[in-house]
């Protein structure tokens, strides 16, 4: 994948560094966290879900702010060479709309595995994988 553009401010950070601060920002500045570390011409894939980087920004924009209490912890986090493997656990109280779905006032988690491809102080490309399924009967009230 070619790059464009000049080389971000985190281009000296390691590949680890990278991820561990992207991760970080979903407690705080989310969509900061994206413009920092996430490349433009990011290469997507996984949860059969979006494959734009707009999409997955807009997604996790709604999810954090329909979750009261959202917060997002780093399980586990492995690196090798430019790759990082991130294991994460997110979650909050259901209170507003998320993917058409309305408040259920239930706790809910989503867990996943992502590992992200770091050039320049960036992820250009990105895998995730998670329990997806079960996070829309969660928000549903289904099994809850």
């Amino acid at each position: 994948m070619t790059r464009t553009g000049s080389t971000p401010p985190d281009a000296h950070l390691s590949p680890r560094q990278v991820a561990a601060a992207f991760y970080a920002s979903y407690n705080a500045d989310l969509a900061a966290g994206f413009e920092r570390y996430i490349a433009k011409d990011l290469a997507l894939h996984g949860f059969d879900g979006p494959d734009e980087r707009s999409a997955w920004i807009a997604g996790d924009l709604e999810l954090k702010a329909a979750l009261t209490g959202y917060r997002l912890d780093v399980l586990d986090q492995i690196a090798e060479g430019p790759k990082v493997v991130t294991r994460w656990r997110l979650g909050g109280v259901h209170t507003g709309t998320i993917l058409g779905i309305p408040p259920s006032g239930h706790e809910v988690h989503l867990s996943g595995i992502s590992i992200d491809r770091i050039a320049d102080g960036q992820s250009v490309e990105h895998w995730s994988e998670g329990n997806f399924g079960r996070f829309l009967q969660l928000l549903r009230g289904e099994n809850a």
